[in-house]
C-alpha cells in the first residue's frame, strides 16, 4: 500500500505537468487557428493594413443600431478584399468588422490609425470594454480619445486574447479608411517622422509665399500677386485635407470645417486660373483662349457658391472636377502657346502635367479607383510642391526675359524717337480714341457687372426659398415650420389669440408603396398635400413633418374651429382617392390635434409632441379619425 501510494504522489507532479503543457499548447493554436479570418497583431516597427481582413455590411438608411448589426448573420457581410477599404462617394453607413487576436508573450498596446482625417463620423465598438468611440471631422475634436489630427483609435488586447471590433463609417466625402494597425512604438516613430515631412512641407510653402509676396512689393506685378493667393489658398487646403485646421484653427466649427475644404480648392483653383492667364499673357492670345479661361472662371465661381450655399457632396465632387478640367485646360494651353513662340510656357507646361498626375492619384485614391499608399495619399503634396516650384522658377526667368526685353525695347526707342516726334500729333488722336474706346468699355462692363450681381441676388433669393421648402410636395419642411411655430407662439402669448396645431399622418402609407410602388406613393403625398392646403387658409402654414406626416399651423383658432377644420380635412382624402396610372388610390387620415392659448412663447416644440401624442392615440384607436389633446384623459391613460 505504501509503494502504490508513493507511486501515485510521483505521477501527480507528472500529471501536473502535462495539464500545464495542454494549456500552453491549446493557448498557443487558438491564435493560429483563428488567423484564417482574425488579423494577428504586429510586433516591431510592422504596420499592417487591416482591410484584407475585414469584413463589411452597408447600410444605405444610416439607421440600423449596433445591436441590430451584431445579430446579423455571417451570410450577410462581405469580405473587404481591400487593403485601403474605400467605398468610393455614396453617403451610405458602412459597418466594418475585424477580429484581432494577440498572439504575443505580452501585451504591447496597439493603436488603428485612421487615415482620411475628412471621415465625417467614424464609431468603434469593442476597443475599450462598453466604451464606444465616437469622432469625425463633423464631431466636436475634443470627443477623440487622442488628440491627433487624424483619428487614433487605442487598442489594449491581452496574451492570447481574441477580440471582435465594429467600426461604422458615415460621411459625405469619400468612404475610404485608410486604416493602418501598428504598436503604439511604432505610431510614435511613424508619427514624428511624419511631422518632420510636414513641417518641411509647409516650410516650403510659406517660403514660397513670403518670397512671391517680396517680389511683387518691390515690382508690382501681378502675376506674382495671383501666384501668393494661390500658394497661400493651397496651403490652406493642404492644412484642411491633413487634419491641423480641424484640430488647431477651428476644433468646434463643424460647419464651416465641412464647407472649408471644397471652398479652399475652388478658391486656389481660381487663383491659379487667375494666375495663369496672365503669366501666359492670354489677354494678348488668340480668342478661344480667352474663351476659356472665362468659362473656367465662371465654373470656379459656381463651385464656391455651391460650397457655401449647396450640399456638400456636389460641391465636393464639382472642386474635384473643377481642379482636373482647370489643370488639363492649362496643360494643353501652356504647350500651345510654346508651340506658338511663347519660351518661357515649357516650364509652365511641366508643372501643368505633375500637377495633373498628382491630382487625378488623389482623386482616384478617394473614389476606390486607385489603392491607399503613401504615394497616393500625399501625391497632391508633392505634385503640388513641384508645380509651385517649377513655377517659381519659371517666374523668374520670365524676370529675366523681361529684363532683356526692357533693355532691347530701350535701344530701340532711341533709334525711333525722332520718327516718334515727328508722329506726335498722329499718336495723341490715337490715344485720344483709345481713350474714348476704353471708356466706353468700363461702362459696358461695369454695366454687365451690375446686372450679374442683380442676377445673383435674385438667384440667392430663390435659393433661400427652396431651402425652406420640400422637394417633393412644395410645402415647407420641418426647418422652417420650427421657425414659424416659434413665431406663432410668441405672437400668441402676446395677443392672448388661440393657437392650434394638426399633427396628420397618411395611414397604412407602406401598403400603397409595396402594392403600387414609390413613385405612386409620391404622388399620393403630392395629391394629399393639395387637397390639405385648398382648405387651409393663406394666413395657416402646412409643411411636411417627415415621410407621410404633415403639420398644419393655425393661427388665431380655437379647439372647436381646430375640431372642425380636421374633419373637413379627414373627410375629404377619404372622399377623393388619388388618381395615378388609371390607379384610383384611397387614402385615409388619421389627425392629432391640440389647441389653446400659449403661456410660453417657447412651446412649440412641447405643442408638437403634444399633437403627436393625440395623433398617436388616433392611429391606435384604429386610424381614419381625429383625436384631440386632453391633458385629464390622456394622463388618465
Amino acid at each position: 500500500m505504501a509503494t502504490r501510494h508513493n507511486a501515485a504522489l510521483a505521477r501527480e507532479p507528472e500529471n501536473e505537468q502535462l495539464t500545464a503543457i495542454l494549456r500552453l499548447l491549446i493557448l498557443l493554436l487558438l491564435p493560429a487557428l483563428a488567423g484564417a479570418e482574425s488579423l494577428p497583431l504586429p510586433i516591431g516597427q510592422t504596420q499592417i493594413m487591416p482591410g484584407p481582413y475585414m469584413y463589411v455590411w452597408q447600410d444605405p438608411s444610416g439607421q440600423a443600431s449596433f445591436a441590430d448589426v451584431r445579430a446579423l448573420p455571417d451570410s450577410a457581410w462581405q469580405a473587404v478584399a481591400r487593403r485601403d477599404a474605400s467605398f468610393g462617394y455614396g453617403g451610405s453607413a458602412y459597418w466594418l468588422r475585424l477580429d484581432v487576436h494577440n498572439p504575443h508573450s505580452r501585451s504591447l498596446g496597439w493603436v488603428l490609425l485612421v487615415g482620411n482625417p475628412l471621415l465625417d463620423q467614424l464609431d468603434a465598438y469593442g476597443l475599450d470594454g462598453e466604451r464606444i468611440y465616437r469622432a469625425g471631422d463633423q464631431r466636436p475634436f475634443d470627443w477623440r480619445w487622442v488628440e491627433h489630427r487624424q483619428l487614433v483609435l487605442p487598442l489594449q488586447v491581452d496574451t492570447g486574447e481574441q477580440r471582435r471590433i465594429w467600426l461604422r463609417m458615415q460621411t459625405d466625402g469619400s468612404a475610404n479608411l485608410s486604416a493602418s494597425l501598428m504598436t503604439r512604438e511604432a505610431f510614435d516613430h511613424q508619427e514624428q517622422r511624419s511631422l518632420l515631412l510636414q513641417g518641411l512641407f509647409f516650410g516650403a510653402l510659406i517660403a514660397m509665399l513670403i518670397y512671391n509676396l517680396t517680389i511683387f512689393c518691390i515690382t508690382r506685378d501681378r502675376n506674382y500677386f495671383w501666384y501668393s493667393l494661390f500658394v497661400a489658398s493651397f496651403s490652406l487646403y493642404q492644412f484642411i485635407q491633413l487634419g491641423f485646421a480641424l484640430q488647431w484653427l477651428w476644433p468646434d466649427a463643424l460647419t464651416w470645417h465641412q464647407l472649408s475644404f471644397p471652398l479652399s480648392s475652388a478658391l486656389a483653383t481660381l487663383f491659379g486660373i487667375q494666375f495663369t492667364y496672365g503669366v501666359l499673357e492670354l489677354d494678348k492670345a488668340a480668342r478661344p483662349y480667352r474663351w476659356t479661361t472665362h468659362i473656367l472662371k465662371a465654373c470656379a465661381w459656381l463651385v464656391l457658391g455651391m460650397a457655401l450655399f449647396g450640399p456638400y457632396t456636389p460641391a465636393l465632387i464639382g472642386s474635384f472636377a473643377l481642379v482636373v478640367a482647370c489643370a488639363v485646360a492649362a496643360f494643353v494651353i501652356t504647350l500651345l502657346r510654346w508651340r506658338s513662340g511663347y519660351a518661357a510656357a515649357r516650364l509652365f507646361a511641366l508643372g501643368w502635367f505633375v500637377l495633373i498626375a498628382a491630382s487625378l492619384a488623389s482623386i482616384l485614391s478617394g473614389t476606390g479607383v486607385l489603392p491607399y499608399s503613401l504615394l497616393t495619399l500625399h501625391a497632391q503634396q508633392i505634385g503640388g510642391l513641384i508645380e509651385m516650384t517649377v513655377f517659381s522658377i519659371a517666374l523668374a526667368a520670365r524676370i529675366r526675359q523681361a529684363q532683356e526685353a526692357e533693355r532691347l525695347a530701350q535701344a530701340k526707342l532711341i533709334e525711333q524717337e525722332r520718327r516718334l516726334r515727328s508722329e506726335q500729333a498722329k499718336h495723341l488722336a490715337l490715344q485720344t480714341q483709345i481713350s474714348e474706346s476704353l471708356e466706353q468699355r468700363v461702362q459696358e462692363r461695369t454695366a454687365t457687372l451690375q446686372d450679374t450681381l442683380q442676377q445673383l441676388s435674385s438667384a440667392n433669393l430663390r435659393l433661400a426659398e427652396l431651402n425652406r421648402r420640400d422637394g417633393l410636395t412644395g410645402l415647407f419642411n420641418r426647418q422652417t415650420l420650427s421657425e414659424e411655430l416659434a413665431r406663432a407662439c410668441a405672437r400668441a402669448e402676446r395677443s392672448r389669440q388661440s393657437l392650434a396645431i394638426l399633427m396628420m399622418d397618411l395611414d397604412h402609407f407602406k401598403q400603397v408603396n409595396d402594392r403600387y410602388g414609390h413613385l405612386a406613393g409620391d404622388a399620393c403625398l403630392r395629391h394629399a398635400a393639395e387637397r390639405i392646403q385648398q382648405r387651409l387658409r393663406s394666413s395657416d402654414l402646412l409643411a411636411r413633418f417627415g415621410g407621410e406626416e404633415f403639420v398644419a399651423l393655425l393661427d388665431n383658432t380655437d379647439h372647436t374651429g381646430a375640431l372642425d377644420l380636421a374633419e373637413q380635412l379627414r373627410e375629404d382624402i377619404a372622399r377623393n382617392p388619388c388618381l395615378y396610372q388609371q390607379h384610383s388610390i384611397p387614402l385615409s387620415l388619421s389627425i392629432g390635434l391640440h389647441a389653446g392659448v400659449p403661456h410660453d412663447p417657447s412651446c412649440g416644440e412641447h405643442w408638437l409632441e403634444l399633437a403627436d401624442r393625440a395623433l398617436y392615440r388616433a392611429k391606435a384607436g384604429g386610424r381614419n379619425q381625429v383625436v384631440s389633446y386632453e391633458a385629464n384623459a390622456f394622463d388618465g391613460a
